[in-house]
């Protein structure tokens, strides 16, 4: 069923993995050599607690990394360190139970359908009287169980986001932000997954959004910071996101936005979805074996990691 299910939900074409290794100059027998090159890498690694991973996974990682192998080295140093001190993102074990309030007033998905070789992830709210009571680590922790299960199971040159804030007070959203763990969640998806992120698409009629950016823009690079765009309209969004993929809600041609959710929480909480997550929470680090100490300024924090406070 969660192979059915998997296809049904990742929609990807047959020469996406060549198209993509094309782009960076790779091609199967490099991209072989590559993760040779890598595995050997990481049983070389003392202060890593996993050092096996699918050779997916490492396909993934290298693309992630625009097929840089020491640029795809670094990322997972970060990643893994990153796991190890900042626990509180990843403390998830059902999907379906533990992000069952979420579910009452949120949508948050990935679309089946590719863009360009795009993944699109898909973030709704409402704003009921569940909204008030999730925590954005929440989201945070959702969002973060979906791209370890694409880092596995997908194969996208990138990432568009698309936020639906339609139904809800933009001045509630400034109200509830915490700047600091937002800027630890992007650098865990940015600096740690490598996370390439093509656009972010706010649907919103609110001038308030302007206040909102002001604060969330620093926290990005100049470069994703300038691929936020804020649509008033569905028809500005139809203008740069085809309305083949996008759901019946958003006037679109794919399924309604309920049922691909239905799916998704169908696979993310599956039997092999759930021994999958446990066994990536296992890649963190030893700092006990760290050669050399790992400091928070290079993962773009303040302090040490051997004296950060995760609280």
């Amino acid at each position: 069923m969660s192979s059915a299910l998997q296809q049904k939900l990742l929609q990807i074409p047959e020469d996406s993995m060549e198209h993509i290794q094309k782009r960076y100059g790779y091609d199967e027998r490099k991209m072989n050599e590559a993760v040779d090159i890598l595995e050997e890498w990481l049983k070389k690694q003392n202060h890593f607690v996993k050092k096996d991973f699918p050779r997916k996974y490492l396909e993934m990682s290298i693309l992630g990394s625009k097929c840089s192998i020491e640029r795809t080295k670094s990322r997972l140093e970060k990643l893994f360190t990153l796991r190890s001190v900042l626990p509180k993102f990843y403390g998830f074990e059902d999907i379906r139970k533990d992000f069952e309030n979420l579910f009452f007033c949120s949508t948050l998905i990935v679309l089946p359908k590719l863009i360009d070789y795009h993944r699109i992830l898909f973030l709704k709210s409402i704003g009921n009287e569940f909204f008030d009571k999730i925590p954005y680590l929440d989201y945070y922790k959702l969002i973060i169980a979906y791209i370890d299960y694409l880092k596995m199971y997908d194969c996208a040159d990138g990432y568009i986001i698309i936020v639906d804030y339609r139904d809800i007070s933009i001045m509630n959203l400034l109200a509830r932000l915490n700047p600091v763990e937002l800027k630890e969640f992007t650098t865990i998806i940015l600096e740690g997954y490598g996370l390439r992120i093509k656009g972010i698409h706010i649907l919103t009629p609110s001038k308030t959004i302007d206040a909102f950016l002001k604060i969330v823009k620093p926290l990005f690079s100049p470069k994703v910071a300038s691929r936020f765009q804020v649509h008033e309209t569905l028809e500005s969004l139809h203008q740069v996101i085809s309305q083949e993929i996008l759901p019946k809600e958003l006037e679109g041609m794919d399924r309604s936005l309920k049922e691909i959710q239905e799916d998704w929480i169908d696979l993310l909480s599956s039997k092999e979805s759930s021994e999958y997550f446990c066994e990536m929470k296992k890649a963190q680090v030893n700092e006990a074996y760290r050669v050399r100490e790992m400091k928070n300024e290079d993962m773009g924090l303040p302090g040490t990691f051997r004296t950060l406070s995760v609280d």
